[in-house]
Parts: structure tokens; C-alpha cells; sequence
């Protein structure tokens, strides 16, 4: 065999990355880690608070619904079972949360009336008043109920919520008087709507 006829050996054609090279392109892509990081958690932040919000006011029109539905009068009310904070629609009108109630139960990272929260009366709304005694009753027309959550008086519940972490800003929820609920959003100033 001659040398020209011999095969030539494929490892000296073949070119690979050079350590450098390598170095270079890890230290790009850390770069851009960094920078890409803080934005990818607090936009889970923000869809995580927008979601809590969201589901409280599911559950809300949940109760008022079934109270239309029903016929009658039903109350959402706020618990804590295992630890954990819910809110669910007393259709069995016992007094306390059954398994088969609907139900939302605020996620371990939520906090509700979170401090640093702008005040409720910064919606613009009249006679806006924080969700005490954890209760918000509907009649049959699917109207808020002041007789047994409220004691009387009537007034735009509010409930508003913010991450344990702080990130996000923050999220509330109103219901007015003919049972409408409305979700907001504000980083410190005042709530504008969602």
C-alpha cells in the first residue's frame, strides 16, 4: 500500500472547542443567568398574587351564584382549617367548613391584609370597610346581605392580599353592596383596578 492510498487519520481533520472557547461561552451564559433570573421570579411573584386574587374572586361569585341558584340566603366564610386559610361557601349553612363546600384555600404565601397594604378607602370606593368577622352573606338576588355578616351596616367589603416574601406589590378584592366583585392591584400608592 502507498501512502496515497493509506486512510487518513480522521482524529487530525476533526476540530474540537478549545478550553477558551468553552470558558467564554460559560461565562456568557452566567451573565445572562444573572440578569434573567431576578425578572423570571418576580414575574412568578406578580402571577402568583394576580392568581390569589383571582380565586378570591371566584369564590365570591361561587357563593353568590349558589345563593341565586338556591334561592336562598348563603354566606361566604373565612376559617382556618389545618393550618391553612379558607374561604368557603356555607351551603350547608352549618357554620363551618365541610369537605363538600366550594371552597379557596389562600395559598401558604399569601398573606391577607398584608401590612404596608394602601388603605381600602384608596379605591375610590364609598364606605369600603376591611372583611371583619370573616363573613360576606348573599340573598336569593344575589345581593350582599348586611343582617347576619356586618351587623347592618352597610359597606364595600374588602379584602386585600400580598406575598409573605413582599415581592409583587399587592392584590384586593371588593364587593359591593349588589354583590359585584372587582379585583385590584397597587404597588404603595393608591388601588387601581386590575
Amino acid at each position: 500500500m502507498t501512502m496515497k492510498n493509506m486512510p487518513k487519520n480522521r482524529l487530525s481533520t476533526q476540530r474540537g472547542f478549545s478550553l477558551i472557547e468553552l470558558v467564554v461561552v460559560m461565562g456568557m451564559m452566567a451573565v445572562l443567568s444573572a440578569i434573567t433570573v431576578p425578572s423570571v421570579l418576580r414575574s412568578m411573584s406578580v402571577y402568583r398574587l394576580n392568581d390569589a386574587a383571582t380565586s378570591m374572586q371566584n369564590i365570591v361569585e361561587v357563593a353568590r351564584y349558589n345563593a341565586i341558584r338556591y334561592n336562598t340566603q348563603l354566606n361566604l366564610r373565612q376559617a382556618v382549617v389545618g393550618g391553612r386559610t379558607v374561604f368557603y361557601v356555607d351551603v350547608a349553612k352549618s357554620g363551618a367548613y365541610v369537605n363538600t363546600d366550594p371552597a379557596y384555600f389562600v395559598p401558604v404565601n399569601v398573606q391577607l391584609a398584608p401590612a404596608g397594604a394602601p388603605a381600602a378607602g384608596s379605591t375610590g370606593l364609598a364606605s369600603t370597610a376591611a372583611l371583619g368577622g370573616g363573613c360576606i352573606g348573599f340573598n336569593s338576588r344575589g345581593t350582599v346581605d348586611y343582617s347576619t355578616c356586618g351587623g347592618g351596616v352597610q359597606s364595600v367589603w374588602f379584602i386585600s392580599m400580598g406575598l409573605t416574601t413582599g415581592g409583587g406589590g399587592f392584590r384586593a378584592v371588593t364587593v359591593t353592596p349588589m354583590g359585584q366583585a372587582k379585583s385590584w392591584i397597587a404597588q404603595a400608592g393608591a388601588w387601581s383596578r386590575m
